[in-house]
């Protein structure tokens, strides 16, 4: 499977399976809640400091924050308790479904861990609050008022804008 998509971004499934691992590996367990958040703070870190785009994947704002709709749907089933699966995705090669893992270049592997290391340890609930931080892309997007927002996609411009701001996650 190749590392990049055809854009030079990842997966959100391949970026949710290595959060889980690099989670697990440093004794920490994973909500459903708390990986979409996760790989949204990964996202945003790199974004915002080294102009990268980790994923193609649309980031929406649901009740309890920014959600990535492929992961929300691949672990509904945890609830809020700890997930102890791994996403997964159709192999057209093969006809058959995977785990959703491929190689992350050890730079990507060192954004998403500095942007993650000090959060493993926070419950859902705070991670919640975090991303729920007033004028920020979440709170923007989730309290919009006048143009439509289908979908209440939070927009790269509107998380560099946020970060340009000052509005700390």
């Amino acid at each position: 499977m190749s590392r990049y998509s055809s854009s030079g971004a990842y997966s959100v499934r391949v970026l949710a399976n290595w959060i889980l691992d690099y989670a697990e590996s440093e004794g920490h367990t994973v909500s459903n809640m708390a990986l979409n958040k996760l790989v949204y703070f990964a996202y945003e870190c790199a974004l915002v400091k080294y102009n990268r785009k980790l994923t193609n994947a649309k980031i929406e704002a649901w009740d309890h924050g920014p959600v990535f709709r492929e992961i929300y749907h691949d672990f509904k089933k945890f609830g809020s308790t700890p997930i102890n699966d791994r996403a997964k995705i159709y192999d057209p090669v093969s006809d058959t479904v995977k785990i959703a893992n491929a190689e992350i270049d050890p730079h990507d592997e060192g954004i998403i861990a500095e942007a993650i290391r000090g959060l493993l340890q926070l419950p859902a609930s705070t991670l919640r609050e975090i991303s729920h931080a007033q004028g920020g892309p979440w709170d923007l997007t989730w309290n919009h008022a006048g143009d439509v927002n289908p979908g209440m996609q939070i927009s790269d411009d509107l998380i560099v804008k946020c970060h340009i701001a000052g509005v700390k996650m």
